[in-house]
């Protein structure tokens, strides 16, 4: 096989980024629904396993120290964070609770349950990104 046919036609890689930006936003949209962002839902996660410090939070998530300092003031603003004595950071009942729903939200938009907005949307891309029979593709 040739390069050319093991390539794959051009505009995959446009289809393939579109459909990761819907789903990001798709994601962003349901997380905020929660009062959460990507960031604070991975300080979150990371909480609900162990009480831990802000050092530790940046390591384990690869965040950087400042931006685990915000996410932990704005968990600790919703109620879903505290900070313990010894410096740490501990998850809430309701943090608890929250990182629960956002699970669940995360796993109903992977299978795309009840999600007909996500499904229109990737389909319009679909047919905007695929090349007419004959002739180029709808977009540049």
């Amino acid at each position: 096989m040739s390069p050319e046919q093991t390539a794959g036609p051009g505009y995959v890689p446009r289809l393939l980024a579109a459909a990761a930006f819907v789903t990001r936003r798709a994601t962003d949209e349901s997380l905020t629904e929660l009062r959460l962002t990507q960031e604070r839902s991975a300080i979150l996660a990371i909480l609900a396993s162990s009480c831990t410090d802000e050092k530790t939070l940046a390591e384990a998530s690869g965040l950087a120290p400042g931006c685990v300092n915000d996410c932990v003031q704005a968990l600790q603003c919703c109620g879903y964070a505290v900070p313990e004595p010894d410096g740490g950071w501990s998850i809430t009942a309701a943090g608890a609770e929250i990182h629960r729903q956002a699970d669940q939200a995360e796993a109903r938009l992977l299978a795309g349950a009840d999600d007909d907005g996500l499904r229109q949307e990737l389909a319009a891309l679909i047919r905007a990104l695929t090349p007419e029979p004959g002739g180029a593709g709808k977009l540049p």
